[in-house]
């Protein structure tokens, strides 16, 4: 009978020498193990968010263009309808002069605005830019935290644009009615000054009354963050929840509080 090895012989298997980079190697890849809810659920926002500013980009870029066209469309004609009121020899009475006045003033200011549309880089265009570029790089849960904070911030600035387009389009009404009531009061008005009066305050009354329903409507910000809010996901490990339970013993009688991250 051939003696036995010891145990520890037998069970002892040959260690493999492991260099320092090995060990390094080894530890970086359990380390970087994704977490794969949390991955799932930035992917699928990161979609939603893409597809959200894109649209409402595309929406802004259109309105600013209609809003462009309109503004040098209508400040270039009230100029020209106040300097001939202003110019005209025959009637020279204050009606058709303040009429003038009132044209211009309202005419530098929609001019204004529509330069203005022509030439503003919108925001929604910029960040649309720069989203596509994190895309491109890998997009982290910190920047999406920072397009989402950029769009919900979008969308407090959109209403109270809606709010001053609002009153900008009451006072135009209002203004269109003043001319309409105003227009036949005085006797040595000309037919022509009668005309240009009840022309442009029924302009006047017609723009502001559209300008001031169509500001009911939610911006294109607006819209995209309220679908965004509504159909994305939370990440794992970026939730805080907690809870409260009566805690009892001999000694005392008290709450407990556990929360989670």
């Amino acid at each position: 009978m051939a003696p036995g090895r010891p145990a520890a012989a037998e069970d002892e298997t040959p260690n493999e020498p492991q260099s320092a980079e090995g060990d390094t190697a080894a530890r970086d890849v359990i380390r970087e193990e994704p977490d794969v809810p949390g991955r799932d659920a930035l992917a699928y926002n990161a979609e939603i968010l893409d597809e959200v500013l894109e649209r409402s980009t595309q929406e802004t870029l259109r309105q600013q263009k209609f809003a462009a066209a309109a503004g040098v469309t209508g400040g270039a004609t009230l100029l020209g309808l106040g300097t001939w009121r202003l110019v005209q020899n025959n009637p020279q009475n204050q009606y058709s002069r303040g009429l003038g006045l009132m044209f211009m003033a309202f005419g530098m200011t929609n001019l204004t605005t529509g330069v203005f549309a022509v030439s503003h880089v919108t925001h929604e265009r910029r960040r649309l830019d720069r989203w596509k570029r994190a895309r491109k790089d890998g997009i982290t849960d910190v920047e999406l935290a920072h397009f989402e904070g950029e769009l919900q911030a979008a969308r407090e600035t959109r209403q109270g644009g809606r709010l001053l387009a609002r009153w900008i389009g009451l006072t135009h009404a209002l203004a269109g009615v003043l001319v309409l009531a105003f227009t036949p009061v005085p006797d040595n008005t000309s037919a022509s000054d009668r005309a240009a009066g009840y022309t442009i305050g029924s302009m006047f009354t017609a723009t502001g009354t559209v300008a001031f329903a169509t500001s009911f409507r939610p911006t294109p910000s607006e819209k995209a963050w309220q679908e965004y809010s509504k159909r994305k996901i939370a990440i794992p490990g970026h939730e805080l929840s907690w809870s409260i339970a009566p805690a009892i013993s001999k000694q005392a009688v008290g709450l407990s509080v556990s929360g989670a991250f």
